[in-house]
């Protein structure tokens, strides 16, 4: 199972992209730092996107390293 956990350059960026007008991704960031992390369904569920939508953010996220990618040995049930 893969988990996407804000860093603290994620935290730094959520004023920042709130500022500058992208309040969606300001508001995943903001998500995933309440949850203290989720799955790519958990955050298309609460910001009601679909998942690849959310996957496509997270994986930008990651890029940027607002967010890093945790897998663990646990199944989703």
């Amino acid at each position: 199972m893969e988990l996407y956990v804000l860093t603290q350059s994620g935290r730094k960026a959520i004023p920042v992209l709130r500022k500058v007008g992208k309040e969606l991704e300001a508001n995943m960031l903001e998500y995933l730092g309440m949850a203290e992390g989720a799955t790519v369904e958990q955050v298309a569920d609460a910001m009601k996107l679909d998942e690849k939508t959310a996957y496509d953010k997270l994986r930008s996220f990651s890029a940027n390293r607002w967010a890093w990618r945790k897998t663990t040995k646990l199944a989703p049930f």
